[in-house]
């Protein structure tokens, strides 16, 4: 399937067209969606929930970027038979595959990379690191200036208490992007 997958990016790379180029910094907001699940509801239930992010990246050339993200979003969160709120704030960081299409204003990507988070309230806060990977498609609306749609894998390990929990975490987000060209 990896290979597969390899062979896909690299047919894909090399008939793409340099319509768009992406070289230098760019910044963006976005609108996420986080469906929050695994050993760290521990019979609870967290609700998915949304919230706001910046992305920031620069382009190393038109197919290659490297990506910093912070975001926050907020749950509701059900234990016990009471209902309370729960946060859910990350830092990531990325490299991000650009596939353009030959004559097209879309772009897909893929996007990988690792981050350190943080689910706290009602008393609790637990810290996490853990990997994510994603694709998305951007939709250049100017030269400079385009949108996003991308979903994303979170997989996490918080400590809790001294224990290793594990979460899983699917992400969608849209988002506007400003490039400096």
């Amino acid at each position: 399937m990896k290979r597969v997958l390899f062979m896909m990016v690299l047919a894909l790379t090399l008939v793409a067209s340099p319509a768009i180029a992406k070289e230098g910094f760019y910044l963006g907001v976005n609108v996420l969606f986080n469906d929050i699940s695994g050993e760290i509801t521990n019979g609870a239930t967290i609700d998915t929930g949304n919230g706001l992010g910046l992305r920031g990246g620069y382009g190393l050339n038109r197919y290659l970027a490297f990506e910093l993200g912070l975001f926050s979003t907020d749950h509701d969160y059900t234990a016990g038979g009471s209902t309370s709120s729960v946060d859910f704030k990350g830092g990531t960081i990325d490299a991000k595959l650009s596939l353009p299409l030959t004559g097209s204003h879309i772009e897909p990507y893929l996007q990988a990379g690792v981050g350190n988070y943080k689910i706290e309230g009602n008393g609790f806060s637990h810290d996490g690191t853990g990997g994510q990977i994603g694709i998305g498609i951007d939709i250049y609306l100017f030269p400079e200036l385009n949108f996003n749609v991308g979903i994303m894998r979170r997989n996490i390990t918080f400590d809790v208490d001294g224990t290793d929990t594990k979460a899983k975490v699917n992400t969608l987000d849209f988002g506007v992007t400003y490039h400096f060209i």
